[in-house]
């Protein structure tokens, strides 16, 4: 894609002032990585042991997560007025402070189902929203334009960096230093060390006296840019009420259920299903990992490639993609397979998690990004949080997933299709 020209002004702004926004992307790149990657996915590896250790029935305890994605969706919007009120930063901050909370409190006083559901359900959604996609990706729409996806999907390989190290390391914590109790304090001195990264977050170019890119387009640099784009970028302004009469804003949830659906079977299912079919405790964490290097190693190059190529073709193939490698994952046919449906899921799932945001904040503007995806969160989370807990209750009734695989591998075809139907909304024309 050819750049908009710049002026030699332009360019001695960048020069003179030393553009922050990528070191601002490898802030939120150690904080995404630390607060998500490490204490998020460590769920993975704690929750099947908490499970086998105090007897629980897998439908009850999965209770947990469906509570925590639905008051996950509650909690979005306020972190989107949060970021818009007292910015990214502080909100950031709060939130890893309340995981921080909930991870001692996990390591130290969960000695029932209901303590349990209680700090993972409520405390800890709480702590992930304000820390989460929310301020972290309105951050980033705000420094890039012309470079967005890019960055995008640079911070958002974070959390699978840090989960393909958690699924390992946490394992080897639980089965050698002190249980599962001793995972969870473990992942307390990760969000620790977030806390230093995030408090040097700067919210938007403004707060530097920088712009966009690092660049200050004159109009007709401007023009030239938006002519030579190849991928769609609104120049207007939408409310959300507005992106609320279109098409485009229900089909983009129908996209990123597509994604996050299959997603919540395999964090909180996939290592119970693989042990169910006699499979070792480290293999299947094993999987898991890999599904999570896959998420890493690809949302770079996918945010790479949707600033060149229209993002919902690439959502197109990345479907394909999962539909396949959830099908090797409900037969696991062998570990080798099983290995390679990992990282293939995990790439289609992390391109899935770059592509949407870049493509809300192409259709309805960076202004309105953090309004629009504090609605799309909440409705897209109430769906895909009853995954867990309706597969545990399958998987007790019929001893096995195979519902739960078969349901979901059809719903990410519709998905694939709707990529075929959706298209950028227009402003409609003024009385």
């Amino acid at each position: 894609m050819q750049d908009a020209p710049t002026t030699p002004a332009e360019i001695d702004n960048i020069s003179s002032t030393g553009f922050f926004g990528w070191k601002n992307v490898g802030l939120l790149f150690g904080v995404y990585m630390l607060a998500i990657g490490f204490v998020y996915y460590c769920f993975n590896v704690i929750f099947p042991e908490m499970v086998n250790s105090m007897g629980w029935k897998r439908g009850d305890a999965s209770w947990a997560q469906t509570i925590h994605g639905l008051l996950y969706g509650v909690f979005v919007p306020i972190a989107a007025i949060a970021t818009n009120k007292i910015g990214a930063r502080a909100t950031i901050l709060i939130g890893i402070l309340v995981l921080i909370g909930g991870c001692i409190l996990l390591g130290t006083a969960t000695h029932s189902i209901t303590a349990w559901t209680l700090i993972w359900g409520i405390l800890m959604a709480f702590g992930f929203t304000f820390a989460g996609v929310i301020p972290i990706q309105t951050t980033i729409t705000h420094w890039f334009d012309q470079h967005r996806a890019t960055a995008i999907g640079l911070v958002m390989s974070a959390a699978g960096v840090g989960g393909f190290i958690a699924q390992p390391l946490f394992t080897w914590i639980v089965q050698n230093v002190g249980g599962w109790q001793t995972g969870w304090l473990a992942a307390t001195g990760f969000a620790l060390a977030a806390v230093a990264l995030a408090a040097l977050v700067a919210n938007k170019p403004s707060d530097r006296g920088q712009h966009p890119d690092g660049i200050l387009h004159t109009e007709e640099s401007r023009e030239a840019q938006h002519a030579n784009s190849k991928t769609y970028k609104t120049r207007d302004f939408w409310s959300l009420r507005e992106a609320l009469r279109t098409p485009a804003l229900w089909l983009l949830i129908i996209l990123f259920l597509g994604g996050v659906m299959p997603l919540y079977l395999l964090v909180v299912h996939g290592v119970l299903h693989l042990t169910d079919l006699n499979y070792e405790g480290m293999q299947a964490a094993s999987v898991l990992s890999f599904m999570l290097a896959g998420s890493a190693c690809a949302r770079f190059p996918i945010g790479w490639l949707g600033d060149r190529l229209e993002p919902k073709l690439i959502m197109l193939a990345l479907f394909l993609v999962s539909v396949i490698s959830m099908s090797i994952i409900w037969k696991a046919p062998n570990l080798g397979l099983l290995l390679l449906a990992g990282a293939m899921f995990g790439a289609a799932y992390g391109g899935t998690l770059v592509m949407v945001p870049t493509m809300v904040a192409n259709y309805f503007g960076a202004a309105s990004f953090a309004s629009i995806n504090g609605f799309i969160f909440p409705v897209q989370i109430v769906v895909a949080s009853m995954i867990p807990v309706g597969a545990g209750y399958i998987a007790d009734e019929t001893g096995t997933y195979d519902l739960p695989f078969m349901g979901l591998i059809g719903f990410t075809v519709v998905a694939a299709l709707c990529t075929l139907a959706i298209r950028p909304p227009l402003k409609e024309a003024a009385n």
